[in-house]
């Protein structure tokens, strides 16, 4: 706690400016100090000489410095005079010392004594002319320590956890980069429960800390319990050992049935069965004890009993850059710019996980400085064994449809709307709901909150390994996604090519190609096809100068722009088409004659300029969107008499179609009717866009 007994000694001694922070960000720092049971000392400047005193021996009796730097600081010679004997104490006794920059300064502002702190010089030259270049030095030091700016973290209850996470790390120090903040998190998941017997989970992806963070709160918390038992890697254990010899093992460590308060943590468990049989069930312990499980798999934590899930997050970017720098420069912050980029562009791809800045940091260490950026691009075009086995044991989990869909969105759906995935992968009969839910409770994908499909990078990299390596004939392997592995499957006309295909999404930026018109005649199970630009300004073409005649049965998803016909090939048959979106295309028609579209729900030809007419769609009993938006060409709309399930119909910018042909063909509008029109003496529309709810459309307007 807080005191002004010179004999007392202190974990944090803060240093600050009264004139700023003294009511605010200070007490709210010594409050949550005092929450996690650190005593500290509020290093309040003052003149007093018995003050002068009592805080140099507080300097003296602490262990740790925080120093909080905000706009009117560097204005009191006494707060100066402070730091320096702070740094003096740091020198000596090698004692931490954590800056915090507050509001708009930031540590560049400090370093450089610009702004305020370079008006606040500027008054002191007259004045202490003796003492400038000492305090200049003392806080270009501190200013170049790790810190915290509430810039980077403007929610300033995080950015106290943050300091508090920091300060107990330099404390009791763990060596674990980030893990106080989750530990603090842990212990409040334990607090909350009752005070009989508590279950804890630790659910998170492959490689983000699960054990890391269970050992070391397994270490701080054993000296409270009279039988504490750790097992690390429980599943391996478990099924070399067998139950009976694994119980034999820890029988004294593990009592049953006794008054004894125990700490268990069960490290990688994926079959609650062998966790409930080594436990001998999961409410035998006394009051006061508690269990904790790590499992990659939340479904093995609920049917565990946990009362609570603890999902460990990934590292931070602060974090993250002290994790890589401490395991590939030895700890020492990189000045050259390029070493720098690379750190950047190694956190990017790492994504927060700390096994794979690790192993980017192992790796990328025994190279020259000049050789680290290769070496990194070859790490990530080909993932790393470890990275590879943590998560392939994941994946050989899984069903077969699981896979499917696994490996669908590593390689071709990630960040894509949530309904969209949905709607493609339910078409190809993978039953995504029950699925896609199985994925998350195993790390391996997350839903954001945009309602996008999401997925870590090392994910999808493992993911896209493990399609590729399915064989090394291109022609072989099922989903295609990179151009130079596309592109001459495309050009050549062969009978055997590309008949094991199933998906193949060609980015055609900077492409300018001639497609052979048989390419896809062989793809006979080919079921998702897109062909797109990621970058629409640039030059991309592929030419169909002898038309394309075939293209397969099995289409779940066509998705390509710009199409260069006037139709589609008259033999196709999309009966099994869910999606068909070409916009921008030269399309006249779709195809002649009337076709099976039962299984169409979305169909977008949006600035199809050419396009005159798409009454086929009439037969598309199960469509919920059409967008014909810009079809400047477009003289008539398909009826939507029998559209039970059309929820959109985007014909902005059609500009040849008349509200005689609106109101004749759609059913069931309202005066309303979402029609917004502009008005002309021919009576066109420029904008239109119709939203309606399913089943509105069956009565009369």
């Amino acid at each position: 706690m807080a005191t002004s007994s010179s004999t007392v000694q202190h974990d944090v001694f803060i240093a600050f400016s009264s004139r700023d922070t003294r009511y605010s960000f200070v007490s709210h720092l010594s409050a949550a100090f005092r929450r996690s049971k650190i005593s500290f000392f509020v290093g309040d400047a003052q003149e007093e000489a018995e003050a002068v005193a009592v805080t140099e021996a507080a300097i003296e009796g602490s262990k740790v410095f925080v120093v909080v730097f905000s706009e009117n600081y560097a204005f009191s010679r006494l707060s100066l005079d402070t730091l320096v004997k702070i740094m003096e104490r740091k020198h000596n006794d090698d004692v931490p010392v954590v800056p915090i920059f507050y509001g708009d300064v930031t540590s560049t502002v400090v370093k450089c004594q610009t702004k305020r702190f370079g008006e606040a010089f500027s008054e002191h030259r007259s004045l202490y002319s003796d003492q400038i270049t000492k305090w200049q030095n003392c806080l270009i030091e501190t200013a170049s320590l790790s810190g915290h700016e509430s810039i980077c973290q403007p929610v300033e209850s995080e950015l106290v956890k943050e300091i508090v996470a920091d300060v107990r790390e330099k404390l009791i120090p763990t060596g674990l980069v980030g893990f106080y903040s989750r530990f603090v998190e842990i212990e409040n998941l334990l607090w909350k429960q009752s005070k009989g017997y508590c279950r804890l989970g630790i659910w998170g992806m492959p490689g983000i800390g699960k054990t890391t963070i269970a050992q070391a709160a397994f270490d701080l918390l054993s000296p409270d319990f009279e039988v504490p038992c750790f097992l690390k890697d429980f599943h391996a254990s478990f099924h070399e050992k067998g139950s009976y010899k694994m119980r034999e093992d820890h029988r004294y460590k593990v009592p049953k049935g006794q008054k004894e308060r125990v700490l268990v943590v069960l490290d990688d468990v994926r079959n609650p069965m062998d966790a409930e049989a080594f436990l001998g069930g999961f409410d035998c312990f006394g009051p006061g004890s508690v269990v904790i499980i790590t499992s990659r798999d939340k479904q093995v934590l609920s049917q565990c009993q946990v009362e609570d899930i603890y999902t460990v997050p990934g590292l931070n970017e602060r974090e993250a850059l002290q994790l890589f720098i401490r395991s590939a420069f030895r700890g020492r912050q990189p000045s050259e710019i390029n070493l720098v980029d690379l750190s950047k562009k190694v956190i990017e791809d790492a994504n927060g996980n700390p096994k794979a800045l690790c192993l980017y940091g192992t790796e990328l260490k025994k190279k020259r400085k000049d050789q680290m950026e290769e070496a990194f691009q070859k790490i990530k075009g080909c993932p790393h064994v470890e990275i590879m086995d943590l998560f392939k044991s994941s994946y050989d989990a899984l069903s077969e449809t699981e896979r499917n869909i696994f490996l669908d969105i590593a390689c071709f759906f990630k960040g894509e709307p949530r309904d969209h995935v949905m709607r493609i992968l339910e078409g190809c009969a993978f039953f995504p709901h029950v699925g896609v839910n199985r994925l998350a409770e195993l790390s391996l994908l997350t839903i954001s909150e945009t309602e996008r499909v999401e997925m870590h990078s090392l994910v999808q990299e493992v993911g896209r390994e493990i399609a590729n390596r399915e064989t090394k004939l291109i022609s072989r392997r099922r989903r295609l996604w990179e151009p130079s592995s596309i592109i001459n499957l495309l050009l050549e006309d062969k009978e055997s090519k590309g008949n094991v295909i199933e998906g193949i999404f060609l980015d055609t930026t900077n492409l300018n190609v001639v497609v052979n018109p048989m390419a896809f005649e062989n793809m006979y199970i080919l079921r998702l096809l897109k062909i797109y630009s990621s970058s629409p300004e640039a030059v991309q073409e592929l030419h169909l100068p002898n038309k394309l005649h075939y293209l397969p049965y099995e289409l779940r998803l066509l998705h390509w722009e710009k199409y260069p016909l006037k139709s589609l090939p008259q033999e196709f048959d999309p009966s099994h088409l869910v999606e068909l979106n070409m916009p921008y295309s030269r399309l006249k028609n779709l195809w002649g004659g009337t076709k099976s579209l039962g299984k169409l729900k979305v169909i977008i030809l949006s600035h199809s300029q050419q396009l005159v007419e798409v009454d086929e769609l009439s037969e598309a009993c199960g469509l919920e969107k059409i967008d014909l938006q810009g079809c400047s060409s477009l003289k008539s709309i398909p009826h939507t008499d029998q559209l039970k399930n059309l929820q959109l119909l985007n014909i902005s910018g059609c500009t040849r179609i008349k509200r005689t042909e609106v109101e004749k063909k759609i059913k069931g509008l309202d005066q309303e009717g979402g029609l917004k029109e502009t008005k002309s003496e021919s009576m066109m529309f420029s904008t239109l866009a119709v939203k309606l709810e399913p089943g509105d459309n069956t009565e009369t307007y």
